[in-house]
């Protein structure tokens, strides 16, 4: 089931990231989500995998779900791979503000 949900999460991050909902991280955040991805894809030891876990799932709640090439279907893709954590799609401070 774990890994299952953990391609429904990778799948869903790599939608939203031809659709630029993460385009305002900094490279270094996009180069370890990159990492990450790749990482989670490979086997690894439980330890190692839990960081890598931690760390995907954070930098995965900073996706801007407001912009303009998100479609419908991805942003509902996200909202049930997030489910699958235990973790609800929320938006960073800054793109609340830009949405009202």
């Amino acid at each position: 089931m774990k890994t299952t949900s953990y391609q429904m999460l990778v799948n869903a991050a790599g939608q939203l990231m031809q659709q630029h909902a993460f385009d305002h991280l900094s490279d270094e955040k996009l180069s370890r989500m990159h990492s990450c991805i790749r990482q989670l894809g490979q086997s690894a030891s439980n330890h190692e995998m839990t960081t890598v876990e931690t760390e995907f799932l954070n930098l995965c709640s900073e996706a801007n779900l407001y912009v303009e090439t998100a479609t419908t279907q991805s942003i509902h893709q996200w909202y049930a791979a997030l489910n699958c954590f235990g973790m609800q799609a929320t938006l960073s401070p800054g793109f609340a503000e830009e949405a009202e």
